[in-house]
């Protein structure tokens, strides 16, 4: 598979606060979530992906075994240590894959490029997540589709909620900046984007679904 790390952005800007040393550890840190569950949602993830697609925050590329109707996929990442261990990923892909380090919150890419975009388990960590959607709905074309698997506050306890509210400062600093009360579903339809389909997890903090772009006024 051709795989392709751009070399236009050195990640100084926006690297990880755990750089290099977070990215060694992410497959580690994911590994007891991914066999729980989160591989299989990765998978219904990813699986329904078509045309050209685009995943924000690919990470070490977790999702990239998943990809079976893609026709291509350019994941990107602002990482450079992400991408790197991403790459035996993408070269093992049945789909082709391009690595590009880039800013979600100003894609390198024209407007309507893109038949899917996926976002699995990044948007949570992706500083300005509006912006990052805003900006995916730019490169996306007109018919395309979101399909997004990510944290989300909790709805269905008050109690879990109140813990993801208080952890939260400090998971932020372990985790790469990950915000597990996030308000998802709001950001993704404030950006523009209207849900079409949603699942929530049993204990509210986890959702998925395909989201398209919202009709004109």
């Amino acid at each position: 598979m051709l795989t392709a790390v751009a070399a236009n952005y050195d990640g100084a800007a926006m690297s990880s606060p755990h750089h290099p040393l977070f990215a060694r550890m992410y497959d580690i840190v994911m590994m007891p979530s991914d066999r729980m569950g989160i591989r299989r949602q990765r998978r219904h993830l990813c699986r329904r992906a078509a045309g050209i697609v685009l995943e924000l925050g690919v990470g070490t590329g977790l999702n990239l075994p998943h990809y079976e109707r893609a026709d291509t996929v350019v994941a990107v990442d602002h990482d450079q240590g992400m991408l790197r261990r991403a790459d035996k990923r993408a070269r093992e892909s049945i789909v082709d894959v391009h690595l590009i380090a880039a800013d979600a919150h100003g894609l390198p890419f024209a407007d309507n490029s893109f038949d899917t975009i996926v976002v699995g388990l990044s948007l949570c960590t992706i500083p300005d997540p509006d912006q990052s959607l805003v900006e995916a709905l730019r490169v996306a074309t007109p018919d395309g589709e979101l399909h997004f698997l990510e944290h989300v506050r909790a709805t269905h306890s008050t109690r879990v909620a109140h813990f993801e509210d208080r952890i939260a400062p400090f998971w932020g600093k372990v985790a790469g900046g990950c915000r597990p009360n996030q308000d998802t579903a709001r950001i993704i339809d404030d950006a523009g984007w209207e849900i079409s389909e949603l699942w929530q997890s049993d204990r509210g903090g986890l959702i998925q679904g395909t989201a398209v772009p919202k009709a004109p006024n």
